[in-house]
């Protein structure tokens, strides 16, 4: 790489931060301009009633996808980071030519595509690992006279930020006076998490019939905790086969990389010439298929 090549990329880094401040301080303006406009409309409206909506979690198709693997980001935050993104595709392609873009591109949704499936994985976890002590919670307020809608709303406030998207809805519905069942099921339907289905059932059939839920919140915490000690014994059981799934997933990327990276003849023949081209597709494909076989197969392993 010639100096003049490393002065273009400075420049080119330069101009593109001196272009992410300036949007960062032209979005922020705009946002807080919008925000007093919208301030100033609540304070000149007159008082209307808002009509009710259903108890369900409809955040967006985009930030509900972010909400269920826990990210909590706002609107201007995932605008910024898409821009920054695209120019940073935009400067390879420039640079380097549309194979490399489409090669990092490819990197970067396996990326994005991978840490959200764990970070979702591990909010489902956590679920089930809070489920029964919740449950347990229920039924101690129970027991002590508290009604169930109070026993519950109180019991889920205690959990861990995980429930804080259900928990407003929660108190929501149930100071409203509204079917509150509804909240647990769109949280199972959210989450995966068929228990919330169960204790959902039970709620509106002790509602209905005047049954007692308590039965059903014991077998079903019960249930929970069985098949959490299951999932820690078959965790044990497969570590070694798991690691050695991640591992012949990972290598062959890195060592492709690692391989362009170091040997400048081979990835000028690799990047720049129609064999290496289709041999990237092919190699890419082969690649992309294994990676879903070896997921379908470990992806079970702590699933509810």
């Amino acid at each position: 790489m010639n100096t003049q090549l490393i002065w273009l990329l400075c420049l080119m880094a330069g101009v593109a931060a001196v272009l992410v401040i300036m949007l960062q301080l032209t979005l922020s303006r705009l946002l807080a301009a919008d925000d007093i406009k919208k301030r100033t409309a609540r304070r000149l409206a007159p008082e209307v009633r808002v009509e009710q909506k259903p108890s369900v979690i409809d955040l967006g198709p985009l930030q509900s996808v972010l909400l269920r693997a826990g990210f909590r980001v706002s609107g201007a935050r995932i605008l910024l980071q898409a821009i920054i993104l695209l120019a940073t595709l935009l400067a390879v392609f420039i640079l380097q030519g549309l194979v490399e873009v489409l090669v990092s591109l490819f990197f970067v949704i396996t990326a994005l595509v991978t840490t959200w499936r764990v970070k979702f994985e591990r909010q489902r976890r956590q679920i089930f690992e809070e489920l029964p002590g919740i449950l347990d919670g229920m039924l101690r307020s129970i027991s002590v006279g508290r009604s169930v809608e109070q026993s519950i709303v109180n019991a889920f406030s205690d959990a861990s930020p995980v429930f804080d998207p259900m928990v407003f809805r929660l108190k929501n519905a149930v100071s409203q006076g509204r079917d509150y069942t509804l909240v647990l099921d769109a949280f199972a339907r959210f989450y995966q998490v068929p228990a919330f289905t169960q204790i959902a059932i039970a709620l509106r059939t002790s509602s209905r019939f005047g049954s007692s839920v308590k039965p059903v919140l014991f077998e079903v915490a019960k249930a929970i905790r069985s098949q959490q000690e299951l999932r820690r014994e078959f965790m044990a059981a497969t570590a070694e086969t798991r690691f050695t799934a991640i591992v012949f997933a990972i290598m062959p990327p890195g060592l492709a990389v690692y391989m362009v990276v170091l040997n400048e003849q081979f990835s000028e023949k690799l990047l720049h010439s129609e064999v290496g081209h289709t041999l990237l597709m092919v190699s890419g494909g082969l690649q992309l298929l294994g990676i879903v076989m070896i997921w379908n197969l470990i992806r079970g392993v702590g699933r509810g």
